[in-house]
Order: structure tokens, then sequence, then C-alpha cells
């Protein structure tokens, strides 16, 4: 997906944010506001936002010395997604289609976003997943899913932000459940190579407990989505042989949805105008999209 001229109020807004959690010299968020200003007149040269987005952030990692600027944002959505994690497991497998209410539950998860909404932790994270469960995918192709996952022996979840893991873990058990294969199927679950915004890494997710539940494998790619050109070859075998790859977020969306190679399922929340159009839904809707 191109980036466009929205993308660059959107970073902008990002690289104040992102400054002010790194460092509380003033000085530095000044610096790096200008930096990104200037890195951001060169907006058309972007292939995605994503990519825009990097840029961005390695600028703030760089002048405040600060390394992962939302770790402790990440910690947070970690504990806030745990604490959740238990009534919503017994509410997927309450439920007469479990995988669908796992994919909506993992959708849900994609509000633990501080890319776009900033720092949760002042959030009842609890009450507003539990309202955002209500409203299901605007478009849906799970049907389709369905089929794929029937008798596949390795699936590849490509991750988005640090807390969306545990709920991920919740899917990852009805994915499991769905290739009714008799053999457990092999669930690899992709993650950055390094601290980007609150995107989640192997700490992460070890964090979250998903370790017991899929391999955790490292992309090799450190942008705010899977940029495959800057993968590792590893990596990109296992993304080529899988036998179904289900990306989650908008990062992975913006890198992929032009150049996957493949055929990929997107379980998104629409949060821009870009990104819905992009799709054919509605700002601030569900997609669990086939391409």
């Amino acid at each position: 997906m191109q980036a466009h001229l929205d993308c660059v109020y959107c970073n902008v807004r990002q690289a104040l944010e992102a400054a002010r959690l790194a460092s509380a010299d003033a000085d530095v968020h000044k610096k790096v506001v200008l930096k990104s200003l200037d890195a951001l007149t060169k907006y058309d040269s972007y292939r995605t936002p994503a990519e825009m987005g990097g840029v961005i952030h390695h600028l703030v990692k760089e002048y405040s010395s600060n390394p992962d600027p939302y770790k402790r944002v990440k910690e947070d959505s970690i504990e806030m997604a745990l604490s959740v994690y238990p009534g919503l497991k017994r509410f997927v497998e309450g439920d007469g289609d479990r995988l669908l209410r796992a994919l909506e539950v993992s959708a849900a998860g994609n509000l633990l976003d501080a890319g776009v909404y900033g720092d949760l932790r002042a959030q009842d994270m609890e009450a507003t997943l539990m309202k955002e469960l209500d409203r299901g995918f605007a478009l849906c192709h799970v049907d389709a899913l369905r089929e794929d996952l029937l008798g596949a022996r390795n699936v590849l979840i490509i991750g988005d932000n640090a807390g969306e893991t545990v709920l991920d873990r919740i899917m990852i058990s009805e994915i499991k459940r769905a290739c009714g294969n008799g053999a457990e199927p092999s669930v690899f679950y992709g993650v950055r190579s390094a601290p980007i915004i609150n995107d989640a890494t192997a700490e992460d997710a070890v964090a979250s407990g998903l370790e017991h539940d899929a391999i955790i494998v490292d992309t090799g790619c450190s942008a705010p989505g899977l940029i495959l050109d800057a993968a590792d070859s590893e990596f990109l075998k296992l993304y080529r042989e899988a036998d179904v790859v289900i990306s989650k977020g908008q990062g992975n969306y913006e890198t992929l949805s032009d150049s996957a190679g493949r055929t990929i399922y997107f379980v998104l929340k629409a949060k821009c105008g870009v990104v819905a159009k992009d799709t054919g839904a509605s700002l601030g809707d569900y997609v669990l999209l086939r391409r």
C-alpha cells in the first residue's frame, strides 16, 4: 500500500509522542520533530506508510539514545491483556463458532496499538475490548480461512503489537483445532527483530506466554511492518512454504497488501481512512480479508 499525504500528519504526531516517551528533554523533542519533518518532505519516496514510520521511529531512538521508547507501554499492555485473557478464552470456548470468535478477539486486540491510540495505561481495556467484540467483522472471509486451515500442517502468523500477542494465544489454540488433521500442526509466530513502537519482539512474546502456544520466529525486520526485502532468509523460506499465513495489524497490511507474493489473511482494525479505503472497509471497521 502506497504512502499518502495523510501519513505525513500521522507520523509527525507519532514522532512527538514517541520523543516524549523516550526522553524528558524538550531539546530532544524539538530535534526529533525537526528531523522527522525533514525526512517526511521525501514522503513520496517511501514505498509504504510502514517504511515511512520506521524511519521516523529510528530517528526517535537515535536522538533520544533510548533503544525502546515504548518498553513501559508494552509491558503495561501485556499485563492488561493477561488480566482479561482468562475471561476471553472462556468466552471463545463457550461459543458455537470458536474459530470466528477467536479471530474477533484477536482483531479486537489490535486496539492495543500505541502508534494510533497513544499511551493506553489510563484506559479500562477490559471494558473497551468487550464493547468492541459486539461489532464483528465488516469484511469476513472466515469460510475461506476455515477451508484453507483444514488439513494444514504449517501455519504462520505475522504478529503486530506486544499486548496483542496475549490474545493471539486464543486464536492459535482455535487454529490448531480447526486444522483437524489428527496431528497438531506447527504454528509459527513472526516478531520484529528489534523494538519499534509497541510492536512485539521475541522478548515481548515470551512475556505474554506465547512460547507455550507457538514457535516464535524472528522476521529479521525491524520496521513497523513486514518488509520482505529486509526479512531473514530462513523466515522467508517459512513464509513461502507455510500452508496458511495470517497477518495481524495495519503495519503488516501496509507492507504486504501489494507485494505479498502469496495468499494472506489480513486481520486488522481499519484505524485510518487510508487503510480503510484500501481494504474496502469503513473507518473503524474490523476486517478479516483474504488477498
